[in-house]
């Protein structure tokens, strides 16, 4: 049984407790805080009560369409997948799936890189695709047409790991980092192109143990917000935050009432009676993935998620999991990022997933029609199959 938006909001009515009731899109309000043990559990949530109508998209299945990175980045006409170490971030039309160019070249000349980290941006009205290289000091942007180098901006800091925003009508980057202790001192910082910085945000109480395996998101969904999240494995209270002129502000939090585990062996710094969480911000929603350590024999991983769904409007809350009713299928994971929820599926998956979806899956007579069109030359051998649909 899923729950409607309607019985999502009944089920949640005082299953937790908040501080305050809402926080503006644009700018940051009051915080909500949420306290998990007091969530009650709901039915899976459909993906179409938070998205709207999916697109289908093919990318194109030559030999030099494939990507071997996983970060997707969306705008109006394109589709980049993010570098790797074994190969460039690519760049695809959004319509037709055909892949357009590299972008840019792996290696250690000038305008390249040897891998990027986070999700690309495509500013089509400057004609730019901006990547981060992992490790470094500076921002490189590509021609949108040629995949061609064409910029470098200067970074103040240096940026083990870090999520960005580029205003080129002001003349502005934004840059929020990993901020290692002793290692990166500002946490976020707005600059000019050429790395005179306009303001600064030190990393203070928010600085973490300086390790690989933490990471830092901005989801990018709501217009004109830096949303702002740390991922850690420590067990440390934390919270979505928002930049906003020259501060962090916090919107949004839950409280596991667990304590924070840190060592000098940055091996030892996993809490494992604590949950693996990760904040993202929707336009009417706040969702917490959770899911807890796993031992392995190379270290530790995660087990499958659930989520935590707050109304940003009233701040009700409840524990549950998606279901991918595009497809009418039960899903792990739901990936939301520039304003769209998506989901990306090899061949062999999407044909197995194709019949039932085309009898029970919640699909126009047009989706339907393109899902059977991508059917007759659908060979496991060809590249993957991205289904993306904005969010309400």
């Amino acid at each position: 049984m899923r729950a409607t938006a309607h019985l999502l909001r009944a089920l949640a009515a005082g299953a937790a407790a908040v501080i305050a009731t809402a926080c503006g899109q644009k700018n940051a309000g009051e915080l909500i805080s949420v306290n998990f043990n007091r969530t009650s559990q709901a039915p899976a949530m459909n993906i179409s009560e938070l998205a709207g109508e999916p697109e289908f998209i093919a990318l194109e299945s030559r030999t030099e369409a494939f990507a071997t990175g996983y970060n997707y980045a969306f705008s109006d006409h394109y589709i980049c997948i993010g570098a790797s170490m074994r190969g460039p971030a690519k760049l695809y039309d959004r319509a037709t799936g055909k892949f357009l160019c590299d972008i840019g070249t792996v290696g250690r000349g000038p305008g390249e890189y040897l891998n990027t980290y986070g999700s690309p941006r495509i500013d089509e009205k400057d004609g730019t695709v901006w990547l981060l290289p992992w490790q470094n000091q500076s921002l490189l942007g590509f021609d949108i047409a040629t995949g061609k180098f064409k910029k470098e901006i200067p970074l103040k800091y240096s940026v083990p790991k870090g999520q960005f925003q580029v205003d080129p009508k002001e003349g502005t980057v934004t840059v929020a980092a990993l901020p290692f202790r002793d290692m990166v001192p500002m946490i976020a910082w707005q600059q000019d192109m050429q790395g005179n910085v306009l303001w600064e945000i030190p990393s203070g109480h928010l600085a973490i143990t300086p390790d690989f395996s933490n990471e830092i998101e901005s989801s990018g969904n709501v217009e004109e917000v830096f949303d702002l999240s740390l991922i850690t494995w420590s067990g440390r209270q934390d919270s979505l935050y928002v930049i906003n002129e020259g501060a962090v502000n916090p919107v949004y939090t839950i409280d596991f009432h667990t304590k924070e585990v840190e060592s000098e062996d940055y091996s030892l710094n996993v809490n494992e009676d604590a949950p693996i969480h990760s904040y993202i911000m929707l336009p009417g929603h706040f969702i917490t993935s959770v899911s807890y350590p796993i031992q392995t024999e190379w270290g530790f991983s995660t087990g499958k998620p659930e989520y935590v769904i707050t109304d940003r409007r009233t701040g009700e809350s409840v524990r549950t999991t998606f279901f991918n009713d595009y497809l009418a299928k039960e899903t792990d994971y739901a990936s939301f990022a520039g304003g769209y929820w998506y989901t990306v599926t090899d061949p062999e998956t999407f044909a197995e997933d194709a019949e039932k979806a085309l009898k029970e899956g919640n699909l126009s007579d047009g989706n339907k029609a393109r899902i059977q069109e991508i059917l007759k030359d659908l060979t496991p051998e060809s590249n993957n199959i991205v289904i993306l649909a904005p969010l309400r």
